[in-house]
């Protein structure tokens, strides 16, 4: 941490010089505000969803269709926090199948301005859905963590920890046993 006008920063955990709207994929993992597991149980290695559990689900889903140039490959939502693959333009070397179909972006579609974009506008928009709701006490922590992904090798490797994340959660340091979802 540095010092900025008397008040300590903490620095940014993004790759200096890396255009986070290129083409790439990429690991996120949004956590929920103080770790809170206000989106799911696990019961023996299985996610029961809570309302907000349910509601960051269905808008993970949503994001391709907010996004010309975003896929989800896969994701998981666990009690306190979410990981997913995120594709900004999936045409390129790591796609697992080509898509070269020659169809133009739908024009009610945007293109993503960067992963920074894409994250944002998950959480504002799961945020928002949560109030509407009457889920008041649902918030994300401020930042997210990313990791790009730059091998075949590394996005199955992801890929199989998001599959073994559920299974895996009682060893979980943040693991808090008896947590009640919202």
């Amino acid at each position: 941490m540095t010092l900025f006008q008397k008040q300590y920063r903490i620095e940014t955990a993004r790759r200096v010089g890396w255009d986070y709207a290129s083409r790439s994929w990429y690991f996120v993992t949004l956590c929920a505000r103080g770790r809170e597991c206000s989106l799911a149980d696990a019961v023996h290695g299985k996610i029961a969803l809570s309302r907000a559990g349910m509601i960051a689900e269905r808008q993970m889903d949503e994001i391709a269709k907010h996004y010309s140039n975003v896929v989800v490959d896969r994701f998981v939502i666990m009690p306190n926090h979410i990981h997913a693959i995120i594709v900004i333009d999936g045409r390129h070397q790591y796609s697992p199948t080509p898509t070269g179909d020659g169809a133009s972006p739908v024009s009610t579609m945007r293109l993503a301005k960067s992963l920074g974009d894409v994250v944002g506008g998950y959480k504002a928009g799961v945020s928002r859905i949560c109030r509407a709701e009457g889920i008041a006490t649902f918030a994300w922590q401020e930042r997210f963590y990313d990791r790009i992904l730059g091998s075949n090798a590394s996005v199955n490797a992801v890929r199989d920890y998001i599959d073994r994340n559920p299974e895996n959660w009682m060893e979980d340091p943040d693991h808090r046993s008896g947590a009640t979802p919202l």
